[in-house]
């Protein structure tokens, strides 16, 4: 009889299910959200502020106008959105500070879990 390790049983696809499906799903509703919200530029300008650091190499264009990314792309900005999202967010109006609020956690677990799915073990 052959054992299976729980840690085997439940091991996601990174490039299939989490950086191109979760990750894309995750950045066409940001992206649509801060069309709605007047973001994007605030989010060209702070795409194009960031330093380079180990693990992310920042991109030659504003991040409105990436059409193709490439894999070690999609890496760095799993790593990256949250900040420049909740950056984005920052001084919202009193009516729009619950629906910003619970945006900014659902996207925090989201990342999260695409960190984690990275995670070799």
């Amino acid at each position: 009889m052959k054992c299976i390790a729980p840690t085997t049983i439940v091991a996601p696809d990174i490039l299939h299910t989490v950086s191109l499906g979760m990750l894309q799903h995750l950045m066409e509703w940001v992206t649509f959200f801060l069309k709605q919200h007047s973001g994007m530029d605030i989010v060209n300008q702070l795409w194009a502020m960031m330093p380079p650091y180990p693990g992310f190499t920042p991109l030659n264009k504003p991040y409105g106008q990436v059409t193709k990314w490439t894999g070690k792309e999609r890496k760095a900005l799993g790593r990256v959105i949250v900040p420049v999202f909740a950056a984005t967010l920052l001084n919202p109006l009193v009516s729009q500070w619950i629906v910003f609020t619970e945006d900014r956690l659902c996207i925090k677990n989201l990342v999260y879990l695409h960190l984690i799915a990275q995670y070799q073990y």
